[in-house]
């Protein structure tokens, strides 16, 4: 009889413990935000957490040199905007480029920071996150940091945007 009590007591805390949705109530100010072309602000939250390990899955397939896995996990219609002014279109030419670099300088991508955000209207979510890559140039090794912003839609990349530091 005691222990009945006792679960009965648990069971009470437990489901009195529970949390419902109340439509209508503020969200309060966003924590980001995008500047569109106008000049207006379009409020940026907090996105789905499975956008980073889907970012991650990608970097290990870097880091692996599995361009199978990257290219199942390429939007058919992915853009690339490298550091260096390049701009790639679609999945092919991406591989392309990738593959060559890969070849000539053996890098190694390590993320040292990522964080996932959705900018409201938006179809997809942003994966914000850096890397320290390390390389070798000519017999040289060299390290690197990249800063990626990157666009997925339907859980594919749907756009890289990187911004290079030289150390």
């Amino acid at each position: 009889m005691k222990n009945l009590f006792l679960l009965t007591l648990i069971s009470i805390l437990m489901f009195s413990c529970e949390t419902t949705v109340v439509e209508g109530v503020e969200l309060g100010p966003a924590p980001g935000y995008l500047v569109a072309q106008d000049g207006s602000k379009i409020d940026a939250r907090d996105a789905d957490p499975s956008n980073l390990a889907i970012w991650e899955k990608y970097m290990e397939a870097h880091n692996n040199k599995d361009f199978e896995t990257i290219s199942t996990m390429n939007h058919d219609s992915i853009v690339v905007n490298l550091y260096d002014g390049q701009n790639l279109f679609g999945s092919e030419a991406h591989l392309d480029l990738l593959k060559g670099y890969m070849e000539e300088f053996n890098p190694t991508f390590n993320t040292f920071f990522s964080y996932t955000m959705h900018v409201d209207g938006q179809v997809g979510d942003w994966v914000i996150t850096g890397h320290q890559i390390d390389q070798t140039d000519n017999g040289e090794k060299q390290s690197l940091q990249d800063i990626c912003d990157v666009f997925i839609v339907d859980q594919k990349i749907r756009r890289i945007i990187v911004y290079r530091k030289e150390n």
